[in-house]
């Protein structure tokens, strides 16, 4: 059975494949893509909320976001407590500063309640730009 299966996978690689390259080019520009998909400042914030189901530190949240893939607070963190910021304003997320002197935040009821309108959704796209038209996030 082994030299069948070596046999299968030479016929293989001689038709269906030999055409087919992926070098590290191809590799940067999908990933180049997927970054610019992600990043608009809507997709950001549902990824934040997505992120707070459990309660995190700024810091902690950054690596979460770096970990997806966006890339959106490489070169100015500041402007990840910005986004933060706004979601608290639209009360979707809460603060609290703890004796240790780190802030955790985490999702409020509206937060967890907009959060599940867009995951059960099987058109999530009207709905993030439902959410966005009505100011929820």
């Amino acid at each position: 059975m082994d030299k069948r299966l070596k046999k299968l996978k030479q016929a293989l690689d001689d038709t269906s494949f030999k055409p087919l390259t992926f070098d590290q080019g191809h590799r940067n520009e999908v990933m180049k893509k997927i970054a610019r998909q992600e990043c608009t400042p809507e997709h950001i914030r549902l990824t934040i909320l997505q992120l707070l189901v459990q309660e995190e530190t700024g810091y902690t949240l950054a690596g979460k976001i770096r970990s997806r893939g966006i890339q959106a607070f490489e070169d100015d963190q500041g402007s990840l407590y910005t986004t933060l910021h706004t979601l608290e304003q639209k009360r979707c997320i809460q603060s609290e500063w703890r004796e240790d002197g780190r802030k955790f935040y985490s999702l409020t009821r509206k937060g967890r309640k907009l959060l599940k309108k867009y995951e059960s959704s099987p058109d999530k796209p009207q709905v993030l730009r439902t959410l966005v038209e009505a100011g929820q996030i």
